[in-house]
Order: structure tokens, then C-alpha cells, then sequence
């Protein structure tokens, strides 16, 4: 099984690409990585991020060889970024997409243009078979409060399945368009540099290695609590 991450580069190794890396190594998975801006940031704050050549982004992704079976989206950052995602998606069918809407930083800084935010709402979630937003990433995402409103929402944008996660620092809401299910767990500090990407690889990682969705999901939400890797 080959794991596709389409992400920010993060020199402190905490979030991004180096992060999926980690996460599918740990699962035995064979991955690729194509980088599509790369920060400049401690593991506790973000001070700017450079903008990768979107003919580069354009080239690697249409250079990767042989079946990709998942792909795990994080950071896009612009507007021709989510284009050229949707572009790839579309040709290469993957088995799976996780979609970690990552819209900005713990510390707060904005890693997403507005145009590429509306392109990511407008296309990029329908191709989407998990999306993981964050509670507060949920609310932008939506101009929805609660995690119910929230995750139909996301699901009527064309998500197969829905996980909104750190519902009161412990919790995440799963959600498959019929049921919902309240993933009870340990409290969390989601200002944890990288949880959002640890937490998207390995539910892409666990959907690779056969779980159900549901499984999948609660696998993901262990395995961060369990992480010693913040």
C-alpha cells in the first residue's frame, strides 16, 4: 500500500509532511510526500511560510509513478494549490482521501489564502472519503457551531465521513451521513504542534490496513492520546 501526503514542509519536524512520514513509517506503509509551501516556525509558533512554485506541485504530482492508494491533504495554502490537488485527484482515483482542512496555525497564524479556503469548500471536500476538521476549524469551514450542524454540513459538501475532533479538549464526533457516534476519550491538548496531521495520517494509515471507518477513527483518536511524539 502506498500513502500519498500532499502538505506543508515544517523544519521542526512537528506538523506536515515529516510528521505523515513518521506516522506511515510507524504503520510499515509505503509512502510519497509532494510539499506545497514550507514554513518557518518553532513547535511552538509559526512565523511566515514560502510559497512553493506551483508548476513544481504540478510536475511532482503528475511524475509520481504506480497506484497511489490513499492520500492524506494537509496545508494547501492557495487557491492553484487546491486546483492542482483536484486535478490530481480526479485522474488518479485514490482509495482514500483524508482531508485535514488545516486553515492556520495553534499559534494563530493563517496558513490558507481566502480564495483557496472557498476553493477547498467549494471542490476539494467533495472528493474528500474523511474530512478532520478541528472543532474551530469546523466553525469556519461551516458558520456552523455545534459538531452535528457542523459534520452535516461537511457531509452535504460531498465528505463520505465526517470527524470533528477535540469536541470539549476530549472527544471527537463521527459522523456517516445516517448516524453520528461521540468517540469518548482522555483530555487533550490540541495546541500539541502536529495532532491535526498525526491524527489524519493515521486514520488514513488504519483505512489502508483494512479498518472500518468507524474503527479507523477510533484507532486515530488512541494512537494520539497514546503519541509520545509532541
Amino acid at each position: 500500500m502506498i500513502a500519498l501526503t500532499i502538505a506543508g514542509f515544517d523544519p521542526s519536524g512537528g506538523a506536515g509532511i515529516l510528521r505523515d512520514i513518521s506516522v506511515f513509517s510507524s504503520l510499515n506503509l509505503s509512502f510519497r510526500a509532494v510539499p506545497t509551501a514550507l514554513t518557518i516556525q518553532t513547535r511552538e509558533e509559526v512565523f511566515g511560510k514560502e510559497p512553493i512554485p506551483t508548476e513544481y506541485i504540478r510536475k511532482a504530482l503528475g511524475r509520481l509513478q504506480g497506484k497511489i492508494h490513499g492520500v492524506k491533504i494537509g496545508m494547501l495554502s492557495s487557491e492553484e494549490v487546491v486546483k492542482l490537488v483536484v486535478d490530481f485527484l480526479t485522474i488518479r482515483k485514490p482509495d482514500y482521501v483524508v482531508l485535514d482542512p488545516v486553515i492556520r496555525s495553534s499559534s494563530g497564524y493563517p496558513l490558507i489564502s481566502k480564495e483557496g479556503l472557498k476553493e477547498l469548500k467549494g471542490s476539494l471536500i467533495a472528493y474528500s472519503t474523511f474530512i478532520t476538521p478541528n472543532l474551530e476549524e469546523g466553525r469556519i469551514l461551516t458558520s456552523e457551531e455545534e459538531p452535528d450542524e457542523i459534520s452535516k454540513k461537511l457531509f452535504s459538501s460531498g465528505a463520505r465521513y465526517v470527524v470533528v475532533t477535540g469536541v470539549g479538549g476530549r472527544d471527537d464526533y463521527f459522523y456517516d451521513g445516517e448516524k453520528s457516534s461521540i468517540l469518548k476519550g482522555s483530555p487533550i491538548d490540541f495546541s500539541f504542534h502536529g495532532s491535526g496531521c498525526f491524527y489524519s495520517s493515521y486514520l488514513l494509515g488504519r483505512l489502508l490496513l483494512g479498518d472500518s471507518p468507524l474503527l479507523a477513527a477510533k484507532n486515530a483518536k488512541k494512537a494520539v492520546e497514546d503519541s509520545e511524539f509532541f
